[in-house]
């Protein structure tokens, strides 16, 4: 149900659109469908011209990370559902986010499971939740075409999943400074997610939200029109990291940052080797971006580090996997031919 104008909505909906009308009409479609909770809906868009006689439309240039702060510096509830403007949610997903945080106080912020949009693949996952690796890459346990058979149907604590649909408790959200727009998109919601962590919230999977997503589905989001090389080479490498640098204990920092920049330098190496002068430069100005954001992210870093409440012993019994070598290779493979991260 909507909220009425007096009284305050158990969950405030923020969603982020930047071009095109076709997707993000079907997202408010589903959105206005959702049962169980009242809810507001704002959407905070590039795109001058859009309207909606429903939601509040706040205008704002920037990325996903700065889109959200703005929504949630404007939303009223307590409980607030990121949703991108490419996905469909089934209609209690507001209310499963809703009352999963009012049973777990703990709890700062959810992830939903998320299916492919595309027809024909409905229930092929696009994300069930993911994990820190040794190689300070993230594994998302739900592989590429995976189909769901139950088994994820379990809620569990990680470290983040996809930001496409994810709820955060405000409180939470307000104690860890919002999201770092300094990010701008690609790995701000596993930032939150991680300093929420430090914080000593925790973050979970939450299977029984759920929604569809567009990504990787060609008839819907062609590849070569949302994931250019600057967002997934540059910013992929640039902000994986600042993640890393700003959030990891001393003692695992010293060991995962070094491999983890050293797989950003193989993997610009493989794609020169390739003949991908191009995606090889980009990632080099990846580098070159963290590197000139080395002053900012050492005062980031310390701030973040001096007020965390939970030590990595700790946090890393919830937020770390070990998978077979294998999969490793596979996701290598896969980055090099396809450019796509999840």
């Amino acid at each position: 149900m909507v909220r009425s104008s007096a009284t305050p909505p158990h969950v405030s909906v923020i969603i982020c659109h930047h071009v095109g009308r076709t997707l993000i009409t079907r997202c408010l479609e589903s959105v206005y469908l959702s049962q169980g909770v009242s809810y507001e809906v704002l959407v905070v868009t590039s795109d001058g011209t859009f309207e909606h006689p429903q939601a509040t439309v706040l205008y704002e240039q920037g990325g996903p990370a700065h889109k959200r702060n703005v929504g949630t510096v404007r939303s009223q509830a307590k409980t607030v559902v990121y949703l991108d403007d490419d996905v469909e949610i089934s209609p209690y997903c507001l209310y499963q986010f809703w009352l999963w945080l009012k049973e777990h106080p703990r709890c700062g912020m959810a992830f939903a499971k998320i299916y492919k949009m595309e027809e024909g693949r409905r229930d092929e996952f696009d994300d069930a939740g993911s994990w820190l690796t040794w190689t300070g890459f993230l594994w998302a346990r739900a592989g590429n075409g995976q189909c769901d058979n139950g088994q994820f149907g379990e809620p569990r604590r990680c470290l983040s999943s996809k930001s496409a649909t994810c709820g955060v408790r405000r409180e939470a959200f307000q104690r860890v400074g919002g999201f770092d727009r300094d990010y701008y998109i690609l790995g701000e919601e596993t930032d939150l997610a991680w300093r929420c962590w430090l914080k000593g919230y925790e973050v979970w999977y939450v299977p029984t939200a759920v929604s569809w997503h567009a990504f990787g589905c060609e008839s819907l989001k062609p590849k070569a029109d949302y994931y250019t090389i600057r967002r997934t080479m540059t910013y992929g490498c640039r902000n994986y990291l600042s993640l890393l640098w700003t959030n990891l204990g001393t003692a695992r920092f010293t060991i995962i940052f070094p491999l983890h920049l050293s797989a950003w330098l193989v993997a610009s190496v493989g794609f020169c080797l390739r003949g991908d002068n191009r995606r090889g430069m980009a990632v080099l100005r990846g580098l070159q971006e963290f590197s000139s954001r080395l002053p900012t992210l050492l005062r980031k870093r310390s701030r973040v580090q001096s007020t965390r409440v939970v030590s990595d012993r700790t946090l890393f019994r919830h937020i770390y996997y070990h998978p077979h070598f294998s999969y490793y290779l596979t996701r290598m493979y896969r980055y090099l031919t396809t450019q796509l991260h999840g």
